[in-house]
């Protein structure tokens, strides 16, 4: 800091350490509560992907997209079914007859039916059938059970597992572009907070600098007062110290604002209440940057979560279209069965009858449907094929924007750090030049007008300096972006089954 020996500041020193102190604490008390741990970037990045509600509220999407893969593998759970069933008929027994024949029957039927991965049905059933009629012969009322296996299999349309899943396969694929989705989320929201950390920190150097010019200014119109008194000053020098105060108020007025609404933004990304009080530490992280070109792409192609979201988008309708060539087949099963039966006037010898094997069922057929104009199934076909097109295109594109977007983030941390440099030596020039002035006025050759003149430029080389090393880390943020590397440049990995445990947590 520069110390200032100019008649018109004197004491200016003593009491612009006291200003500057106070005008820390007034800050502190703004942005962080006595005692708060600094809250490092890292931890900032931590709380974000954690607390975040757009990112919480991101989470239910993967969720509910798993949900629909338990839906779809629905279809291997057995089917179990029952009936109970009574009827009767009262008939002439023949034409012009006064004879009835009064008919009863109760049945009571147990099955079940499961789904094989083949695309084969096989079912399992018993049958109960009792009879009672008034005709009067042994066999007017009798007990008939029955028990039978069988199976159907297509042998066309609906063959194999792949085709029978696909309802699983679809979901599963969902899932997947789901969560990354949720991961592109969580890089912007990730990027977001990192480089609302660095606006916070920046507006609080600029509110210290702009407290430090008020200071300054206050301290040489009380000196330009005293001197007005003696006789040793134009009056015309109060006027202009005064207007100097009065611009540096209104500045001041600007930052602390700045300062307090940089810091709200920073705490709605983390979730965390207005009143939260937030302390940071005093310096700039150093970070080790690979700025090859050649190894910033290959990362970002492997890592960047909506490249892969487009891959697995690419892959569900890749899959839909080579299932959609199963579903133009024809329909064709073979069908089979295969039991044994009973019957007898009473339910104990029937049951006994059944299970001698005595009396054996079977059947074996097949079974051939095709509609007259498949329209459906070839129009799905068609659509899953352009949109598997339309994928490739954009996969290709995507890959191509990485590669510019690689290429400028480069470009721009390059850039960011020459602006630092540069900003440096203008904060140096601005320093030597205050310094020129406070000597010049020493034998009358500068104004207060100046000399407040040349402080405000110094106060604007100092805000460019904060404001250089801030874009440097938003373009360190928006480099580790484009490489996808972001949140594990900042310690987190979060797994997938995290993810959807995040959503659940949220409903409790």
């Amino acid at each position: 800091m520069t110390v200032f020996r100019h008649p018109i500041i004197r004491e200016a020193n003593i009491r612009l350490a006291a200003s500057l102190f106070a005008a820390l604490t007034l800050f502190a008390a703004a942005v962080g509560r006595a005692g708060d741990a600094p809250l490092s970037l890292d931890e900032a990045v931590r709380r974000a992907m954690e607390n975040n509600l757009t990112l919480r509220a991101g989470t239910f999407s993967p969720a509910i997209s798993a949900t629909d893969v338990r839906r779809a593998r629905a279809i291997y759970n057995p089917r179990f079914t029952a009936l109970l069933d009574h009827s009767g008929s009262d008939t002439q027994v023949f034409p012009g007859s006064s004879s009835v024949d009064r008919k009863r029957i109760f049945d009571a039927n147990v099955s079940t039916e499961v789904l094989i991965s083949t695309g084969a049905t096989a079912s399992a059933s018993i049958t109960n059938l009792w009879v009672k009629d008034n005709l009067g012969t042994s066999f007017s009322r009798f007990a008939q059970p029955q028990f039978s296996l069988s199976l159907s299999q297509p042998i066309l349309q609906g063959l194999g597992r792949e085709v029978t899943e696909r309802g699983i396969t679809v979901a599963q694929f969902s899932t997947e572009s789901a969560l990354a989705g949720w991961r592109v989320q969580a890089l912007s929201v990730a990027g977001s907070t990192r480089d609302q950390y660095f606006a916070v920190i920046k507006s609080r150097e600029n509110l210290q600098t702009r407290r430090a010019s008020q200071a300054l200014a206050n301290e040489i119109h009380a000196s330009n007062e005293a001197r007005v008194r003696a006789g040793v000053l134009a009056s015309v020098e109060l006027l202009d110290s005064q207007l100097g105060v009065a611009q540096r108020e209104k500045d001041l007025l600007v930052a602390e604002k700045s300062a307090l609404d940089e810091a709200d933004k920073l705490l709605v990304l983390l979730n965390l209440s207005p009143r939260t009080g937030l302390a940071f530490p005093g310096s700039y992280p150093e970070v080790d940057i690979d700025r090859s070109e050649d190894n910033a792409v290959r990362k970002a192609l492997a890592r960047r979560p909506d490249i892969q979201q487009a891959r697995v988008n690419l892959k569900g309708y890749e899959f839909s279209a080579r299932v959609g060539r199963n579903l133009l087949l024809p329909s064709l099963s073979l069908k089979g069965s295969a039991g044994v039966s009973g019957q007898a006037p009473d339910y104990g010898n029937a049951f006994d009858d059944m299970r001698s094997g005595n009396y054996p069922l079977w059947s074996v057929g097949i079974e051939f449907a095709y509609p007259l104009g498949n329209d459906a199934a070839e129009a799905d076909l068609a659509k899953n094929r352009l949109l598997a097109g339309q994928s490739r295109a954009q996969i290709q594109s995507l890959e191509e924007s990485v590669g510019l977007e690689v290429r400028q983030a480069i470009r721009n941390l390059e850039t960011s750090e020459k602006q630092i440099a540069v900003a440096k030596r203008g904060v140096e020039l601005a320093d030597a030049r205050f310094d020129s002035y406070v000597k010049r006025g020493k034998v009358g050759l500068a104004t207060t007008k100046d000399i407040l003149q040349v402080e405000s430029d110094l106060t604007a080389a100092r805000e460019a300096l904060s404001g250089a090393r801030s874009d440097f880390q938003v373009a360190i943020t928006q480099f580790w972006k484009s490489t996808g590397e972001l949140l594990e440049r900042h310690g987190i990995r979060i797994e997938d089954r995290e993810i959807d445990n995040i959503a659940w947590k949220g409903l409790q």
